[in-house]
């Protein structure tokens, strides 16, 4: 299916999606839901409107066919996580291909993305979606104003990946499983809202003796990026640090110096990291047990899983379940 849709306002992407996809129902809340039709597949789009230039698109939803989208921005910044799902994004000539578990930020004015999802695959994402101006006013009147006015004007032309941390992943989740309804909720989403805005923000907003990455090359950067990308897409069987050197085409020591520098952790314990939050959602999302989901991130033997989360978290993967569900 191809898709052309023209968004000249912070919320007419979802508009432009309804008039595509399925009738379009309203709760009392004032969150509306796209129900896909069997032709296109199964699942649904839904879309609250916090205020007035903020909302949350959040997609659950079995493609029957690809879906091949063209899509004009007028103007947006967009927060999005995938929790699965791959999708081929195409913007200013360069291709950008989305990972499970992670997300991305990006700000655009009057700019053309062309977005491809693969039929068969489970779609589970969430989209914060707001204008700049917006972003802004949340900072009125404070210290910050001013290096987020930058970052906002830095960021504006680019997709920049986030630095993934078990904290935007709950934040993510708990706008995806809100308990709330009507005005409570709404609340609820814009808390999570600001805390995810904090997380993005907080490396350019701080003030470090050396700024992650200060002495890389742009060449050497990219690579690093690679490097993290691969071993994303690849927990359950990762590659030694030889084999990861070679296919990204840098030395065993920059790689391991410069994954450090950048990202403010060694390949083992980032790799340790992806494992023990991606098994921390299998549990919340899939309803997986401990085993389950240590099986599925790469531990032979679940004691191993417990005990190497339970050192980072100071509590068992049970334990952790159950105190996010209260």
């Amino acid at each position: 299916m191809e898709q052309i849709i023209r968004s000249d306002f912070i919320h007419g992407y979802f508009d432009g999606l309804s008039a595509y996809v399925a009738d379009c129902g309203m709760e009392d809340s004032g969150e509306q839901h796209l129900v896909l039709s069997p032709l296109l597949g199964e699942g649904s789009i839904s879309r609250l409107k916090i205020r007035q230039g903020v909302e949350v698109v959040i997609t659950d939803m079995v493609l029957e066919e690809e879906w091949d989208q063209y899509i004009h921005e007028k103007q947006v910044l967009e927060i999005n996580y995938c929790f699965s799902g791959l999708t081929d994004c195409y913007y200013r000539g360069n291709r950008f291909k989305s990972s499970e578990q992670s997300g991305n930020v990006y700000s655009v004015e009057d700019g053309d993305f062309r977005l491809v999802k693969q039929s068969k695959q489970r779609y589970q994402f969430v989209e914060i979606r707001m204008s700049p101006e917006q972003m802004l006013r949340y900072f009125e009147h404070t210290d910050d104003y001013r290096s987020v006015e930058n970052w906002l004007e830095g960021q504006m032309g680019r997709i920049s990946p986030l630095q993934d941390c078990v904290e935007l992943k709950r934040a993510v989740t708990e706008i995806v499983r809100s308990p709330y309804r009507r005005s409570l909720k709404k609340l609820h989403m814009e808390s999570k809202i600001m805390e995810i805005i904090l997380l993005v923000l907080e490396p350019y907003t701080r003030a470090p003796d050396s700024p992650p990455g200060a002495f890389l090359k742009k060449h050497d950067i990219e690579k690093l990026y690679a490097a993290k990308g691969i071993i994303a897409e690849r927990l359950e069987n990762p590659l030694s640090l030889r084999e990861l050197a070679r296919v990204t085409e840098l030395n065993e020591f920059k790689l391991k110096k410069g994954f450090k520098q950048l990202f403010g952790m060694t390949v083992f314990e980032y790799v340790r990291d992806r494992r023990l939050e991606k098994g921390v959602l299998l549990m919340q999302v899939e309803q997986l047990n401990v085993g389950e989901a240590a099986a599925a991130v790469g531990y032979n033997n679940p004691s191993n899983f417990s005990a190497a989360f339970y050192k980072k978290y100071g509590c068992t993967p049970a334990q952790y379940v159950k105190l996010q569900k209260q």
